[in-house]
């Protein structure tokens, strides 16, 4: 007997624009030199201002739903969202420019998604992507990503037990205008996953900021009973709450992969699911500051990953001057049988 088709509320994959994939999907990210979002009947297109790296340049990530599955699109104030029955998913953009203070504009952009996703149904944010120009540049007397998790934090923070629910989230520095938020939310809270080997980034002490920034080092939703995905937050070659491997690109890769591989770790000891490392990962996004450093990551990636996970590399800046890189990742476990409970 042929066992049980078991499909996931969202599927994610890399593929090209003359794809079947990439013709059907839900949800289509672009990468290129502008930021934008469009709302269409049934399918959302998000334009990344991040230039794509490396030789798989002309990838797009492709969300899709199950065949069949009902959604709709709508838009409400600046905030665009695609709803299915097992998830929201949606994208704030607005202009903002190099120059200006995002503080304010972070703010109102956490006030309107959190108010949007209550109204439509779904509470929890599970996985978050901010990207914004001149992330490393001084604005009103501090760093503008001081700034952004400033705005960001005054908003989570109005939440009982907010850190509670905080999403796996990445923050990256664009090279084109404007603040674009997306991000997947459910009706149900997703398991947080924070990494033994660093600060929580919740708890990061006041040198990096007057607020910490708000976000889980991972999050795992159980998408249904035979279903989990795993979204791994941007992560850098951080241990305890400092940089390391200043200047060092490969070691700043392997720091990285080994905090991933931590996480992953952690997912597999507490939670119904059976990753057993960086290898079974089902796709990673890969940011460098330096375009010239995309060979030598892709070299190095490869070597230590072999080639069967995708890897994107984009160009954009890390939230630290000395990091040369941040990685995000994404394991998605799909079973005949039902995962065990936590």
């Amino acid at each position: 007997m042929s066992e049980p088709t078991v499909t996931s509320p969202l599927k994610v994959t890399y593929c090209r624009d003359d794809s079947p994939e990439s013709a059907t999907a839900s949800v289509v990210i672009r990468f290129g030199a502008a930021s934008s979002v469009e709302c269409l009947p049934e399918r959302i297109e998000i334009q990344v201002g991040l230039q794509p790296l490396g030789r798989d340049t002309e990838w797009l990530e492709c969300w899709s739903l199950p065949d069949g599955a009902a959604c709709e699109t709508g838009e409400v104030g600046a905030l665009t969202y695609l709803r299915s029955g097992g998830c929201l998913i949606g994208c704030w953009f607005h202009a903002l420019d190099a120059t200006t203070d995002p503080e304010p504009l972070t703010e109102r952009a956490y006030q309107e998604i959190l108010a949007g996703c209550q109204a439509l149904g779904f509470e929890h944010l599970v996985r978050v992507w901010n990207y914004f120009p001149a992330i490393n540049e001084p604005v009103a007397e501090q760093e503008r990503y001081r700034g952004f998790c400033s705005g960001r934090a005054r908003v989570f923070e109005s939440i009982p037990e907010y850190e509670r629910n905080l999403p796996a989230a990445t923050a990256i520095g664009t090279h084109a205008d404007g603040l674009l938020i997306y991000f997947i939310a459910t009706q149900e809270a997703a398991a947080r996953i924070e990494n033994p080997r660093q600060v929580s980034a919740y708890r990061y002490p006041r040198q990096y900021g007057p607020r910490s920034p708000s976000f889980a080092r991972a999050s795992l939703w159980q998408s249904g009973p035979e279903s989990a995905e795993l979204f791994i937050s941007g992560t850098a070659s951080i241990v305890g709450h400092e940089s390391r491997h200043a200047g060092d690109l490969e070691a700043q890769i392997d720091e990285s992969l080994r905090n991933i591989g931590v996480l992953l770790e952690q997912a597999a000891t507490h939670h119904p699911v059976g990753v057993e490392g960086p290898k079974a990962l089902s796709m990673l996004k890969v940011y460098l500051r330096h375009a010239k450093d995309a060979p030598a990551a892709e070299r190095h990636l490869r070597t230590r990953l072999g080639h069967d996970v995708p890897c994107l590399l984009l160009h954009g800046d890390i939230c630290r001057e000395e990091l040369l890189v941040e990685i995000e990742g994404l394991y998605s476990e799909h079973r005949p049988e039902p995962l065990a409970s936590p």
